[in-house]
């Protein structure tokens, strides 16, 4: 079926759909990435009444559902390389690295290519070298982006970028529903502290490393324990949430996430335990709340990023935003966990103070973005002329 939709898709986006509502065109890999994207095109819509087409690689994705008949949704993905060569809108958006860098080009018409961090980390280590340097501008989620970016212009003599203060909706949307929760239950007597393990994904990340060992540990403690692995690990590590899955599945107080489509279990978790992973940002700068690291290895996508002379933000907060804990030493952390919920208000206003020092224009981050995107189509306008 998804062989017949997707030319079908293809043509109507080139054919069938006027120039005039295809100058902003939105790109998603798969639906967890549209929370990214949902505050800058409500901006776009409701605003501005700024006609958006919504680009999918996924079939299934909730978008097509949209109610807004100014978001046109169309499902492209192995056409995908071809279509963005085709292309001819005046901002593409997307939260993709490395574009013009392998198979998807940057068209040959004069687009102007935005990035949405899908991620509060830095640019350097969790990221390959150069993977932002074919983008016209940044969304830039925070200062560390900013002196980040102009550092590697420096070094490799490019070109400056645009650089936005933009913040990061994703992180809005999780305190909003955090604070509106936390009212609802207010006058509800807590039940069993819930544990999340949310690590990043690969071969040594918490889960694959140390997962059932863990969990098992907190079962055994009187924890409810969601496991919400990295969307890379449920594609590339079945096997290995199958196995935790079969060991933990007549256990009540056990739980396997499977999608990041939502936030709801960063919302429901009085604690997460997780590595370096970008997930930690959201949860402890969107709840409020500390976050216990595992010791493992880091995951380092660029060898070189100790070139840049700065230690990326995940790793400079994690004394800042919760407590290191070594995989030898698992048997410590329920006493970890409940000093966590005992000092939560201590730990509640260290948080605070680094969000504030670390996340640009929270709780406008929408308004920003969709300004810089309106006045990109606007110096276009003034081009034509």
């Amino acid at each position: 079926m998804k062989f017949f939709k997707e030319p079908a898709h293809f043509f109507r986006f080139f054919r069938k759909t006027e120039e005039k509502d295809r100058q902003v065109v939105f790109y998603a890999e798969h639906r967890g990435y549209y929370p990214n994207f949902e505050g800058i095109i409500d901006e776009l819509l409701e605003k501005y009444e700024q006609p958006v087409c919504y680009i999918t690689s996924d079939i299934g994705d909730p978008v097509f559902q949209h109610p807004n008949p100014k978001l046109k949704a169309f499902y492209i993905d192995k056409l995908l390389a071809f279509f963005m060569i085709s292309i001819k809108c005046k901002v593409y958006v997307m939260t993709l690295t490395d574009l013009d860098r392998y198979h998807l080009k940057r068209s040959p018409h004069p687009v102007h290519y935005v990035y949405v961090f899908h991620s509060m980390v830095s640019t350097h280590m969790m990221y390959r070298w150069g993977a932002f340097d074919h983008y016209d501008s940044i969304l830039c989620v925070g200062p560390h982006h900013i002196a980040e970016f102009r550092e590697h212009e420096k070094q490799q003599n490019l070109p400056a970028k645009t650089l936005v203060e933009a913040g990061y909706y994703r992180l809005e949307r999780i305190h909003a529903k955090y604070r509106e929760q936390q009212d609802e239950k207010k006058d509800i007597p807590p039940g069993k502290p819930v544990v999340l393990v949310a690590p990043s994904w690969g071969k040594e990340n918490v889960i694959e490393s140390h997962g059932k060992e863990l969990v098992d540990i907190l079962l055994k403690n009187n924890y409810d324990v969601i496991v919400r692995p990295h969307p890379e690990t449920v594609r590339r590590s079945p096997g290995v949430l199958d196995a935790l899955e079969s060991a933990f599945k007549d256990n009540p107080s056990f739980f396997l996430e499977r999608s990041v489509a939502t936030d709801d279990s960063l919302l429901k978790a009085d604690v997460l335990i997780s590595d370096c992973s970008g997930v930690t940002l959201e949860y402890a700068f969107g709840t409020e709340r500390p976050v216990i690291f595992l010791d493992v290895p880091y995951k380092i996508k660029n060898e070189r990023y100790g070139e840049l002379g700065m230690e990326p933000l995940e790793l400079s907060l994690m004394s800042k935003i919760g407590v290191k804990v070594s995989p030898g030493k698992l048997d410590s952390l329920p006493a970890v966990i409940d000093r966590f919920i005992t000092e939560k208000e201590t730990f509640k206003e260290k948080i605070v103070r680094e969000r504030e020092k670390n996340v640009f224009a929270f709780n406008r981050s929408s308004a920003v973005s969709a300004r810089h995107i309106m006045d990109i189509l606007k110096e276009g306008e003034g081009k034509d002329e």
